[in-house]
């Protein structure tokens, strides 16, 4: 397992997905706040657009599917073998992008959302735009829900893409 490889995809890939994710919530507000703490998401719900949404979902997917190619394609090319290193891999990178979710989009671009609270129609006065407000959901969903799920998809998909190309 090379270390500087994990961290350097690690790190491009969530600059990619953070900062995607980021651009598209300003061109899709209203569809965004569905992945928002639950009293903006209920505030801003009848200001939603089920289109928006879906073109949400697609946007995402093919982000995510992006990111998993970028990882099981980097990985085949570094020579890695065997299922556990290719494992750890994946999951490792993945917590790269799920930290990066974490310090980019959660912390500075709630930020900016809260000073620009006129983006997301019906939630200019949540209190969950308050950072430890915010941090209530957030924090459970980065230290437990991405480490204990989403992360170890990932090192399977990286191992099963990387041993398909083998």
């Amino acid at each position: 397992m090379s270390i500087s490889r994990i961290i350097l995809d690690g790190l491009a890939m969530s600059l990619f997905f953070n900062f995607s994710v980021g651009m598209f919530s300003f061109i899709l507000p209203q569809a965004y706040s569905t992945m928002f703490p639950k009293e903006i998401k209920l505030a801003a719900a009848p200001y939603v657009i089920k289109k928006d949404v879906n073109k949400m979902r697609i946007i995402l997917f093919a982000i995510y599917i992006f990111v998993f190619l970028y990882f099981g394609i980097s990985t085949y090319f570094s020579g890695l073998t065997g299922f556990w290193n290719l494992f750890w891999t994946g999951y490792f990178e993945m917590l790269f992008v799920n930290f990066g979710d974490l310090l980019i989009l959660d912390c500075l671009l709630r930020g900016v959302c809260k000073e620009k609270k006129y983006l997301i129609k019906g939630a200019e006065n949540c209190k969950a735009w308050e950072f430890g407000e915010w941090m209530k959901s957030a924090l459970p969903e980065h230290l437990l829900f991405w480490p204990l799920t989403f992360c170890p998809f990932t090192g399977l998909v990286v191992a099963g893409i990387v041993s398909l190309l083998n």
